[in-house]
């Protein structure tokens, strides 16, 4: 049975077996009013998670598990599966972990491909659920093996959640724009096009209405965001002093917008008037280390203003960059939403999700090169993260964007003009 035929038999017997294999544990502490048996389990497992029913369900298997990978021993205990559950991937297990152990123990790949062995599964990945504990997650089904299209989103653009993707579980997958910066990190070929695609599709409306005023510093010279300059009111990308000027621009008319709001609003609503800027920055590292010791001067302070001063008065920057080093990136963090794309080295998943990130869920140096748009997302107001993967947009959805979200122009008002006219 292949991968790709395992999903709807999964989904038929979370419904069926779920609780079951969830109180395996437990059932073996009070009776149930009905028995059942670990057998009864795998026998109505999917086929590709029987053995793993039978290792964590069953007592006596579990204790051979972490004897054999050496978790444990008779003289010096053992860890506890505490819970089993089933999920669109497979199963999530929660572990209590052994005196003594720390998370990077379980969370060393040689250990997590000898789970991956010992049960049989394509994948186990590990996570620290809370001090002491651990999840190990079982994955026989890729949830993400196939990108979703883009949609054409509705007129009520909610500029703190613009939808972007799908995560693993099904839900979409939203980005916060307004209040917030961005940083999009991944290795050529990973997907931030198509991310960067998503994000413009899902501000499209407020883009046509005036509510978001578009800026795009473009460094590769307009060949990956040249199709968005009819929705922007200012697009640079043919030379340094062209790109940074821009970026010092936005910086004086942010400043000239913290004027006009203070001490009349704490938190202003874009509007035409009073829009929402985004600045998108491709490659920022073109210009952070890569140009003239003068400009990489010019650009780090107009960087760093617009960053530190930008998000009350309604200024955000979405950033891409290959590598998040802090050569390339001097003031990451400032940069408060990270997404983390497929990365060739372990050290790459630290500098954009931070250290202990791998410990935490975020396996962006094992994304394969054959699933781009899929990343690791830090949850708010949590430790760990979630798998997702960017909508994927076609030639023909740019077209599309393009075509239905180029801005109104606004009606001339001539009392803008010092003489009360135009010419």
């Amino acid at each position: 049975m292949s991968f790709a035929t395992m999903l709807p038999p999964l989904a038929a017997a979370a419904g069926g077996v779920g609780m079951a294999a969830r109180m395996a544990y437990w059932s073996r502490r009070k009776p149930a009013a009905r028995v059942e048996t670990v057998a009864d389990w795998v026998g109505a497992a999917p086929l590709p998670l029987k053995t793993s029913i039978l290792v964590f369900c069953d007592r006596q298997q579990e204790l051979m598990l972490w004897r054999e990978l050496g978790f444990g021993s008779n003289d010096e205990g053992f860890p506890t599966v505490l819970d089993v559950e089933y999920t669109a991937y497979g199963l999530d297990v929660d572990v209590q972990m052994r005196g003594g152990h720390k998370i990077s123990d379980w969370t060393d790949q040689n250990t997590l491909d000898a789970f991956a062995h010992y049960i049989g599964v394509p994948e186990v990945t590990a996570l620290s659920s809370s001090p002491g504990f651990v999840r190990l997650q079982v994955r026989v089904v890729d949830t993400l093996g196939h990108p979703s299209p883009v949609p054409v989103v509705s007129d009520d653009v909610d500029l703190e959640a613009i939808p972007v993707g799908v995560f693993e579980d099904g839900q979409i997958w939203t980005m916060p724009v307004q209040g917030y910066h961005d940083l999009i990190a991944g290795g050529m070929g990973s997907g931030k096009s198509s991310l960067l695609w998503s994000l413009v599709n899902g501000m499209g409306p407020a883009i046509r209405s005036g509510r978001v005023d578009l800026r795009v510093i473009d460094p590769k010279g307009g060949m990956e965001l040249g199709f968005l300059q009819p929705l922007c009111t200012r697009f640079a990308c043919t030379s340094e002093e062209e790109m940074v000027g821009l970026l010092e621009e936005t910086v004086t008319d942010l400043q000239e917008a913290t004027q006009q709001y203070r001490g009349k609003v704490r938190k202003p609503v874009p509007t035409p008037e009073n829009p929402l800027v985004v600045t998108i920055i491709d490659e920022a590292a073109t210009l952070s280390a890569f140009s003239t010791p003068k400009m990489q001067q010019r650009f780090e302070r107009a960087h760093g203003l617009l960053l530190s001063q930008g998000r009350a008065p309604l200024y955000s920057v979405i950033e891409t960059v290959i590598d998040p080093s802090k050569e390339n990136v001097p003031q990451r963090q400032l940069l408060p939403y990270r997404v983390g794309m497929r990365m060739d080295e372990a050290a790459q998943v630290a500098m954009i999700h931070g250290q202990g990130a791998r410990n935490r869920g975020s396996y962006c140096d094992r994304i394969p090169h054959t699933t781009p748009g899929v990343c690791y997302v830090q949850e708010d107001g949590t430790a760990g993260f979630r798998r997702a993967r960017a909508f994927m947009v076609t030639d023909a959805d740019v077209d599309r964007i393009v075509a239905q979200y180029k801005p109104v122009p606004r009606p001339v008002d001539l009392a803008d003009f010092a003489e009360g006219r135009a010419a």
